[in-house]
């Protein structure tokens, strides 16, 4: 073993990590010691204790590795069934769930015992804590009338705009609020063995407002047929058509803006309108122990997509969704002319990502850049695509993506395991010339950037359409990408399918490598087989020796 770490401290509750290489879970059940005695046998590499006394110290042992650790202090326990809630799952519980969390004190806890409670959207505040005991599942109201309305911007007393609220794939935009909204707030912790259920169907807010985003060309399942969310949208490929919003775009599960120090831990979160967990804005956040599911065919259902926030811990984590486990993202261009906010610091470890779109992806929304990534000892389940990048001409020249850093990942029925795609296909300016041109174009202040990638210790097994798909621009390559110890075999039975979504892109099965339009490239035990045809294809590349 080469670490035991303290991932997050609650007031009752702790989350840990172990460090020992093993991806996702060891091979076999370890010990957990807490003062002593043995107090859980798990194979998770994270695991977390519950049921702890607020401000007591506990020593916890996994095999040769100690720590000491002390709970968060509580000041005062807020109950609210005290308030009026009835937790049936059939009364409105929305008034007495806020008035306890705005009578909760500073240092306080709002715990929810086992129930049903549902609820309209919530509003948290500083410093807080919010329990979901085991049992406690908060569900959203399926009568999209009770979410109200968050604005794209806050005015001065001027007049002008200044604060951004709302957002919509990467811009400043009406939208509904979350179930859990965390505004402005700083040292905020939403935790436990509870349930958010947003409550979404294709009967409520899955069929509204949806921009076809990645079903413009419609998603092909393993065999080759269009999703059922396909189907009953409608989405044919090429579509362009931006449906408009309702009152406003469809809301989040959890949705954060301005927030620091947030800790969001244990939970399981499923069935949000559009992305499940959406920070913005935001720094010091932790993700740690949870569990995001919502069907295979929901649309826009990423797991956790922090947008133009730094310092983040993505940790244990289990995403089974509808479209990106994982998008980090920085805002369209038009947010990055107000305030160049990049995405910095992310620790990606120990996560599970199955079905969706992708399982780590930075894009296509990054005008204000993301840099300083570290994706570690992560399991990917048929997933379309493993590791992407995604951008396009248009972005701006602050929309660079540098110091990625990827290893000890296994793959397992990926469609595409590594893909950049500097010709990304998506909204009606995106599908131009100016976008798809394969030709070198003058360097703009739309010119988006790469490099600085590594990927080491990478074993995908399954592979169904590439192994390997790099397109970087060809007036500005991808600078800098190291291939080291790379294992990629394939599907036999694998049918034809985009390795991504641009223009003029074919489909194909079993392709090794496409790599074009790279400076530095570098690698070393590449071992590929199983593919159909050359292993590996460069174009206008570079290598280092």
């Amino acid at each position: 073993m080469t670490g035991l770490r303290c991932l997050a401290v609650l007031p009752t509750a702790l989350s840990f990590e172990v460090d020992d290489g093993s991806i996702w879970a060891a091979d076999a059940p370890r010990d957990v010691w807490v003062d002593g005695a043995v107090v859980l046998r798990t194979d998770r590499n994270v695991f977390s204790l519950y049921d702890l006394r607020p401000d007591t110290q506990y020593a916890v042992r996994v095999g040769t590795d100690r720590l000491v650790v002390r709970t968060a202090a509580c000041k005062a326990v807020v109950d609210p069934r005290a308030f009026g809630a009835r937790g049936d799952g059939v009364s409105d519980d929305t008034a007495a769930l806020q008035a306890a969390l705005m009578a909760c004190p500073p240092g306080g806890l709002v715990r929810l015992s086992a129930g049903r409670y549902l609820t309209a959207p919530l509003f948290l505040k500083s410093d807080m804590a919010v329990e979901l005991r085991e049992g406690a599942e908060v569900v959203g109201h399926r009568d999209i009338t009770k979410w109200p309305v968050l604005p794209g911007v806050l005015p001065d007393a001027e007049g002008t705009e200044r604060t951004c609220l709302g957002s919509w794939e990467g811009e400043a935009e009406t939208c509904h609020a979350a179930l859990f909204n965390l505004l402005f707030a700083r040292n905020v912790q939403l935790y436990g063995r509870g349930v958010i259920d947003g409550q979404a169907g294709f009967d409520t807010w899955w069929n509204r407002s949806f921009i076809a985003h990645e079903k413009r060309v419609p998603r092909l399942s393993p065999r080759g047929r269009r999703t059922i969310a396909d189907a009953r949208l409608g989405v044919e490929g090429g579509s362009t058509e931006r449906a408009e919003p309702l009152g406003g775009w469809r809301p989040r599960l959890i949705f954060m803006v301005e927030c620091e120090q947030v800790i969001l831990h244990g939970l399981t979160l499923k069935n949000s309108p559009s992305w499940t967990v959406h920070p913005l804005l935001s720094r010091g956040l932790t993700f740690a122990d949870l569990r995001i599911e919502a069907p295979a065919d929901s649309p826009n259902t990423d797991g956790l997509n922090p947008e133009s926030s730094t310092d983040i811990v993505i940790s244990g984590v289990d995403f089974a969704v509808g479209d990106d486990c994982i998008a980090l993202k920085s805002g369209k261009i038009s947010m990055a002319r107000r305030t160049v906010r990049p995405t910095r610091r992310v620790r990606i470890s120990n996560c599970r990502m199955r079905d969706g779109h992708g399982a780590v992806v930075i894009g296509s929304e990054m005008a204000s850049g993301v840099y300083d990534v570290s994706v570690q000892t992560c399991l990917f389940i048929n997933t379309d695509r493993g590791i992407r990048l995604k951008t396009r001409r248009g972005r701006g020249r602050e929309a660079v993506i540098r110091g990625l850093n990827c290893r000890h990942i296994r793959m397992e029925g990926v469609g595409t395991a590594f893909v950049i795609n500097s010709f990304y296909w998506c909204d009606p300016d995106g599908q131009t010339d100016y976008v798809g041109d394969r030709n070198p174009r003058p360097v703009d202040d739309g010119t988006p950037a790469i490099g600085d990638i590594h990927l080491s210790h990478i074993d995908a097994t399954g592979v169904r359409h590439a192994g390997l798909y790099v397109l970087g621009l060809p007036e500005q390559p991808v600078d800098g990408l190291t291939l080291d110890h790379i294992r990629l075999r394939f599907d036999p039975d694998a049918q034809p399918g985009e390795p991504d979504m641009a223009a003029s892109i074919a489909p194909v099965a079993r392709l090794g490598g496409l790599i074009a339009n790279v400076r530095h490239l570098r690698t070393n035990a590449l071992d590929i087989d199983g593919q159909s045809g050359e292993t590996l294809t460069l174009e206008n590349v570079t290598c280092l020796t």
